[in-house]
């Protein structure tokens, strides 16, 4: 039977991992949609917005294919500084909508969608479930939220195949991100603020280690579940950004501040559309932020390969060079 990925969203970092472990098999046909076109690319390319219907309807998907659902507006603090509802809903919302209207009329009924652990919120529970009920406490968490209730609602409605992935924050080579700042601090030897007493366990996952649970999701007939994404044996923060100082020889030092008053002046930054850091970041990043990974484990024989100092380090060996 021959079949396309259609990888929406394929020039993203996530997308370029997944497209290089699918054309690592043998007659592999794949199409990239994307707002942008990347150098390098050898696979065909479409342009398309997917917020646009009329540039939705122009994706030739076909009954067989298999449709990789990453495209997302990326969590930038400030950015933008009103409307940021809408920003995200343009493409988790709107845009999951138009891919699945254009599935239902071509009777595609394959799909694998990449939402996040922002549906989630705060949490006290340790680790995090698949079955914990989602609280979203922004609005990116907030619309993968609804484009996930999409979904199911295709799966119900029409047999739709889905697999939803909800993976930690995901970091490799060449991705920074909210990682940044963190960098700078170290290479330049300054103090490193912790919100908190770094005593909690902030997990992340490798980008190589996800693309892997999208192979493994093909092989299993791509079941209608959802499944976290994490690392094994996570850190608590302070032991992991001590390591990482100590790593690359970085004179900086760790300086704890009491979650209260740091977070209250993020809170009035974040007021004026001023704060380095979203909400929907700074306000977990006193919590545990670990997700069980055992159901696919079980389901998909998914294990990640990488722990958290590793893909610390080669992120960083990435900033560094610049």
């Amino acid at each position: 039977m021959t079949f396309k990925h259609i990888i929406i969203g394929g020039n993203g970092f996530l997308g370029q991992e997944i497209i290089k472990k699918l054309s690592a098999k043998k007659n592999t046909n794949i199409i990239v949609v994307d707002l942008f076109k990347i150098s390098g690319n050898k696979f065909p390319f479409i342009k398309c917005d997917i917020s646009k219907r009329a540039q939705v309807s122009k994706i030739p998907i076909e009954k067989n294919d298999i449709v990789h659902h990453l495209a997302s507006r990326l969590i930038v603090p400030n950015k933008p500084r009103f409307g940021r509802y809408r920003y995200f809903e343009s493409t988790s919302i709107v845009g999951t909508k138009n891919i699945l209207k254009l599935m239902r009329e071509k009777n595609c009924r394959k799909m694998i969608f990449w939402s996040s652990d922002m549906v989630y919120g705060i949490k006290h529970t340790f680790p995090i479930y698949e079955n914990d009920i989602p609280t979203p406490i922004g609005e990116y968490g907030e619309t993968k939220l609804i484009a996930e209730k999409l979904i199911k609602n295709e799966i119900e409605k029409v047999n739709l195949k889905c697999t939803i992935f909800r993976p930690r924050l995901i970091i490799g080579t060449g991705r920074l991100g909210i990682l940044k700042n963190l960098f700078y601090l170290a290479k330049n030897n300054l103090p490193i603020p912790l919100i908190g007493n770094g005593k909690n366990f902030f997990q992340f996952v490798s980008v190589s280690d996800c693309a892997n649970a999208t192979i493994l999701a093909i092989q299993n007939g791509v079941p209608s579940k959802i499944y976290n994404l994490g690392s094994e044996k996570p850190y608590p923060t302070k032991e992991l950004l001590s390591k990482f100082i100590s790593h690359i020889n970085s004179k900086s030092i760790i300086l704890p501040v009491p979650s209260i008053l740091i977070l209250s002046i993020l809170r009035f930054l974040s007021f004026f559309r001023i704060s380095p850091m979203d909400k929907e970041q700074f306000l977990i990043a006193d919590k545990n932020m670990v997700l069980s990974s055992l159901k696919a484990h079980k389901d998909l024989k998914w294990k990640p390969k990488d722990n958290d100092l590793e893909m610390l380090l080669k992120a960083y060996r990435t900033y560094n060079i610049k």
